[in-house]
């Protein structure tokens, strides 16, 4: 699973700020917020990264001191499975 659709360059990462999904987020970069959204958006206990520079690797686990803002979350699964057809006893 990429939260940053495989770069925090792409266009969509200019036109969507998910910092939306956190209780308080005005210490937080964007690219923080995703990846915080993403691993509580799928309950994430562990992760595998590669990488030849511990910077941004800090920057993602530096994002674990955010909150997320459960209510804003479990919307946003409604508005998934909705769109996946899904019922709430997760039946299609």
């Amino acid at each position: 699973m990429s939260p940053f659709g495989g770069s925090t360059a792409e266009p969509v990462c200019s036109r969507f700020d998910p910092r939306l999904f956190l209780r308080t987020s005005h210490a937080c970069n964007p690219p923080q917020a995703a990846f915080l959204a993403a691993c509580h958006l799928l309950n994430v206990n562990a992760i595998a990264v590669s990488t030849n520079s511990t910077v941004p690797l800090r920057e993602l686990t530096d994002s674990l001191e955010y909150e997320v803002d459960a209510s804003a979350m479990a919307r946003y699964r409604r508005l998934l499975a909705e769109a996946a057809g899904v019922s709430r006893t997760g039946a299609r």
